[in-house]
């Protein structure tokens, strides 16, 4: 089984790297090219030819590089930047996340229209559509040395947009599965609250020790303890593990002050490393078969989620008179999603109600997901080049 897993890695990178070549001499957006290069390697091409199959380590490692990108998005917000975008940054992510559940929910319900489950359906997606997968975005960000209001302010989104995202989607079960009120907001504040508070605890621990280490070499195992033992921390107290990273990154930095970057070097550090497995390993779980299951469906969830977000994002800049270039190009940058969505949906498969549904809720998620990764960050970077906040690799 370590064999197979070694050459598994071992394919899925190479071809990562080959892939990498191309889009240096195209200039295209490595992340898309890594994801296409994983695809390759999916079951129903490459993949099935020579048993190359992500089983349950590659949710490991995704799990590991979720956590080490979240860490970055939270080290890579300040408090001086919060307190001059923050409240573009709040309205912004109340309205990609409420124009997306608008839009989607009102399109499937209108598509769905005269089937017993339709409400039911056009819900659960449109509560799905709030969440926004970070790693793309911090992965296109990095890879272009992107600066300005447009990078701040996406960076404060995709950190925020998650916990507004499971609060909805709790208040859905309310809904949908009867479970009493005071469970669901009982669940959904020690979830969120736990996990800034660990956060915050094990990030002050971080730069407490931080201070005290003076051999550089040792920078990046501490990190990488204390991100592994804040996700161990957040799994057993059942905290957000996304968020637990995000305030693990911020107070880290925050604490140590002027030498913040210290705690966030060793790990931007890795960074391609982390994209390149991450982002291979997503193409490689493509299923044909779940993209062609409803996959009219899949078109109008992607197209309604997208159009949601640009008008919600959109009209909410204009309120609180964000900067042109936030107000005309954020909504590109919140496209992509990923492994939240998809946890949540897999979670529905566990209620009765959804005994009918809940299988294609979870399909439209996963072949929606392979979309937005292949497209995504070229939208991202559009956003960003049009906003004049990219330096050139």
């Amino acid at each position: 089984m370590q064999s197979s897993l070694f050459l598994n890695l071992g394919l899925l990178m190479t071809t990562g790297l080959l892939f990498s070549l191309i889009a240096a001499h195209f200039k295209l957006p490595r992340i898309a090219l890594y994801a296409l290069a994983g695809l390759i390697w999916s079951q129903d091409l490459l993949g099935g030819v020579v048993g190359l199959q992500p089983g349950a380590w590659s949710e490991s490692l995704t799990a590991c590089a979720l956590a080490l990108v979240a860490y970055l998005i939270g080290g890579s917000v300040t408090a001086k930047q919060l307190k001059k975008l923050g409240k573009t940054i709040l309205f912004c992510t109340f309205g990609e996340v409420i124009g997306a559940a608008i839009v989607v929910f009102v399109v499937v319900a209108v598509f769905l229209s005269g089937q017993p489950d339709a409400v039911l359906l056009a819900s659960a997606l449109a509560v799905l559509a709030a969440s926004t997968a970070p790693a793309a975005t911090v992965a296109v960000i990095h890879e272009y040395r992107s600066h300005g209001p447009l990078t701040t302010t996406l960076l404060g989104v995709v950190a925020l947009d998650d916990a507004i995202g499971i609060v909805l989607f709790s208040l859905f079960l309310v809904w949908s599965t009867g479970i009493a009120m005071t469970q669901v907001f009982t669940s959904a504040g020690l979830e969120i609250g736990g996990a800034l508070l660990l956060g915050g605890v094990m990030g002050w621990c971080l730069a407490f020790l931080g201070h005290r280490v003076r051999n550089p070499h040792f920078f990046l195992p501490m990190v990488l303890s204390a991100i592994l033992l804040s996700q161990g921390l957040a799994d057993i107290w059942h905290c957000s593990p996304l968020l637990t990273a995000m305030a693990l990154g911020f107070f880290a930095r925050a604490t140590f002050k002027s030498g913040g970057e210290r705690l966030l070097a060793p790990i931007e550090y890795l960074e391609e490393l982390v994209f390149l497995v991450f982002f291979t390993l997503a193409g490689a779980h493509f299923d044909l078969d779940i993209l062609l299951s409803g996959f009219e469906l899949v078109v109008l969830y992607v197209v309604a989620r997208v159009v949601g977000k640009m008008l919600g994002t959109n009209l909410a800049a204009r309120l609180v008179s964000a900067p042109r270039a936030v107000r005309s190009y954020i909504g590109f940058g919140v496209i992509p999603q990923a492994g939240i969505a998809i946890g949540l949906a897999l979670s529905l498969l566990s209620h009765p109600v959804f005994a009918d549904s809940g299988l294609l809720i979870v399909n439209v998620i996963l072949a929606s997901t392979l979309i937005y990764e292949l497209f995504g960050p070229f939208a991202t970077r559009f956003a960003l080049q049009r906003a004049g906040e990219i330096r050139d690799p």
